[in-house]
């Protein structure tokens, strides 16, 4: 699947979409990696989506 699809599972230990982290991220106005994981806990088991993360969080900073 298209990374750039809502639908893309990103988080794969939370099974956290794109869309979805899409969603938390313009309700809490996330613009760091670090507090986004600290605070939802996606990205912080095995942390294999926080480059996925980051793109999404760099792409909607702009």
């Amino acid at each position: 699947m298209d990374k750039t699809s809502r639908d893309y599972v990103v988080c794969l230990c939370n099974k956290v979409t794109r869309g979805e982290i899409e969603d938390i991220i313009k309700e809490k106005g996330y613009t760091d990696l670090k507090t986004f994981c600290e605070e939802t806990k996606i990205g912080k088991k095995c942390g294999g989506c926080r480059e996925d993360i980051q793109m999404i969080l760099d792409e909607m900073a702009e």
